[in-house]
């Protein structure tokens, strides 16, 4: 054996350490697994069990929502089935049809009111109309009447500031010009917008949520890139000692032994991907980025941003008119009697008036609190299918056939009324913070400050994940491999260090020459 032998094989336990370090640095491990580390920390709190099955709820009750809007909006919609729908009940009371429109505007006003109001286009032109009125009659300028509205009737202002941009954007919501499916389709109006948000941003989340979770246990991913650099360091700075020590021979001291080192370090990368579960770990997280990538598209994230914030015109538009408590509800009657005791007149006076010159926003009036047009509606049906020997689902079913978009409204807006203030499928969301979100507007400001924004913050950060080679299943079997033949070649080098030493003994002190023959000299020829 040469007695270069061993300093080259310490000259490859360093070599190995180069390569390591190369490949740290020609894969960017520092900027892309830091990266990582701070897209897991930052949305970690998006996918506990508790808030992705508040995700589910929230995107129902903005389904429902956008059932009843989309019915109240459009001329085809239940604004066209009303006069179906005073047939329905003349034919199943045994009434003429005028008998019949009685019937409804006195034994069910409030739903009445609120489906002889549409379309909602038609209530977002005459507010404007409505707050000259008030200026007129209670003598004060728009920017008195501005003021007047945001101290006093708050909630009444917050309807006028936020319908007109409600109905302005249901089918061309502002900033969704470039937002689209993952297939593709463009997504503009608001059914769109709900149908994108349940199928591909909540249903990702759904789906990768038990992959999310173990990428932020056990350390995380961001120590693996300085561990390689250390290892790295590590190895070569030994492995050129080690080189230098041997290279007149293997030192007798405990230097010999100082092979035991490497296939140590060897087995203790396996057993570190072993212990941390890097296999499945990085497997679910390349799964996760596959899964998502869509969703992190630039064009999207700030589709998501326009699409939560028409949400939150949504609810600011049409939440001051859901319950009973606060809200228009208590404000209308107020706002009609002020311009009463100022002009000096009845306030049923003031309301005809109302009727007569805003017909539309009135009998939306009418209809508020929509909790008790939901009420409404269901005695309605209830009175038809006893009018019609038949039971309530069976009138119900004769309803989803003959007047579907009356149907649509009457469904939906009851599954908003009732879940309003605690949506079903929340009972354990809460914001980042701890602070509950069960209702429709906490769940909306939860989606608007904290998973929007985590979306934004992190969309840079899932770029360099994501884009950079190699994919995140490399890294278990890579540093399993890595480990292993580091192991082996520690065995190997051992084994050669040894044998280096036998042959090293030998020289030292050779095997003694065979003695003379007696009465021979060793000059003999």
């Amino acid at each position: 054996m040469s007695r270069r032998s061993v300093p080259l094989a310490w000259a490859g336990v360093a070599l190995v350490g180069v390569i390591v370090l190369i490949l740290v640095i020609s894969w960017q491990l520092f900027p892309r697994l830091f990266a990582a580390q701070g897209l897991v920390d930052d949305l970690n709190p998006a996918f506990t069990i508790e808030r992705v099955t508040g995700d589910r709820g929230g995107i129902e009750m903005v389904s429902a929502a956008t059932d009843t809007g989309d019915a109240m909006m459009h001329p085809d919609g239940a604004a066209a089935e009303l006069p179906k729908l005073v047939d329905l009940i003349a034919q199943r009371t045994g009434r003429t049809n005028a008998d019949a429109e009685t019937l409804l505007r006195t034994d069910f006003p409030a739903i009445n009111g609120f489906l002889t109001s549409l379309t909602l286009p038609e209530v977002s032109a005459e507010l404007p109309k409505l707050v000259h009125y008030l200026g007129t009659v209670l003598q004060m300028t728009p920017e008195q009447v501005e003021h007047m509205l945001q101290t006093d009737y708050p909630k009444i202002h917050q309807v006028i500031v936020n319908l007109p941009k409600l109905t302005d954007g249901w089918d061309a919501i502002p900033g969704t010009e470039k937002l689209t499916r993952f297939d593709g389709t463009p997504v503009r109006t608001m059914p769109q917008l709900r149908t994108y948000l349940s199928q591909e941003v909540v249903a990702p989340v759904e789906r990768q949520q038990d992959n999310f979770r173990p990428l932020g246990t056990r350390g995380g991913v961001a120590f693996l890139a300085p561990l390689l650099l250390a290892l790295g360091i590590v190895v070569v700075i030994f492995g050129a000692f080690m080189m230098a020590k041997t290279w007149q021979g293997v030192p007798r001291n405990g230097l010999r032994f100082a092979w035991i080192v490497v296939p140590v370090v060897g087995g203790v990368v396996v057993a570190l991907v072993l212990a941390l579960n890097l296999f499945p770990r990085l497997i679910g997280g390349q799964q996760l980025l596959d899964d998502t990538r869509p969703v992190f598209a630039l064009d999207r994230i700030h589709g998501d941003r326009a699409g939560i914030e028409f949400i939150d015109v949504f609810v600011n538009a049409l939440g001051p008119a859901v319950l009973p408590d606060g809200g228009v509800t208590e404000e209308y009657p107020q706002l009609l009697e002020r311009v009463a005791h100022h002009v000096g007149v009845p306030v049923d006076d003031v309301r005809d008036l109302v009727h007569l010159d805003f017909p539309h926003t009135a009998r939306l009036l009418d209809g508020v609190p929509f909790s008790a047009s939901t009420a409404d509606a269901t005695k309605l049906v209830a009175f038809l299918a006893a009018a019609s020997n038949v039971t309530t689902d069976q009138m119900l079913a004769t309803l989803r056939t003959e007047l579907p978009q009356t149907y649509q409204l009457i469904t939906s807006l009851k599954i908003v009324t009732d879940g309003w203030a605690e949506v079903p499928g929340t009972v354990g969301l809460t914001r980042f913070d701890g602070s509950p979100a069960r209702s429709v507007p906490l769940i909306r400001d939860y989606f608007r400050g904290d998973v929007i924004p985590g979306l934004e913050r992190q969309q840079r950060n899932y770029v360099v994940v994501d884009t950079n080679w190699p994919e995140l299943t490399v890294f278990a079997p890579l540093l399993t491999a890595l480990g292993v033949a580091v192991a082996v070649y520690g065995l190997f080098l051992g084994r050669l260090t040894r044998r280096r030493l036998r042959q090293q003994e030998e020289q030292a002190d050779p095997p003694p020459t065979r003695a003379a023959r007696p009465g021979h000299s060793a000059l003999t020829h």
